[in-house]
């Protein structure tokens, strides 16, 4: 049986620093991130999110600005960082630029 860690493309990037986007009316924490997709951690009193769920906009922010990106919560799981949720992104354009630029400007060590 092949693990959800083997699935996977690209490498997720988790030694950002503290950073967060705005989903469903709430400041989350983002918890890692892929040229895929995004993992954000739930912390109680977050809204709910349902697998296979589709988010018409993920902001990822910028220096140079706000690119919104479609999604769909491809898990919702529980690990030793608490709830965890998975979202897949669906590029339609540049927007794939956007997610490696966001990757480099949130790195903790940029020369990694």
């Amino acid at each position: 049986m092949t693990s959800q860690h083997e699935k996977r493309k690209s490498k997720r990037v988790s030694a950002l620093k503290p950073t967060y986007i705005y989903l469903k009316g709430n400041t989350i924490q983002v918890h890692d991130i892929s040229n895929e997709g995004i993992g954000i951690v739930l912390a109680d009193g977050a809204p709910s999110f349902a697998v296979g769920e589709r988010l018409p906009e993920i902001p990822i922010p910028l220096a140079s600005g706000t690119v919104t990106i479609r999604g769909v919560v491809s898990h919702v799981s529980y690990t030793t960082a608490g709830k965890m949720c998975g979202i897949q992104f669906l590029f339609e354009g540049t927007e794939y630029q956007a997610v490696i630029d966001f990757i480099h400007e949130r790195l903790q060590n940029p020369a990694e």
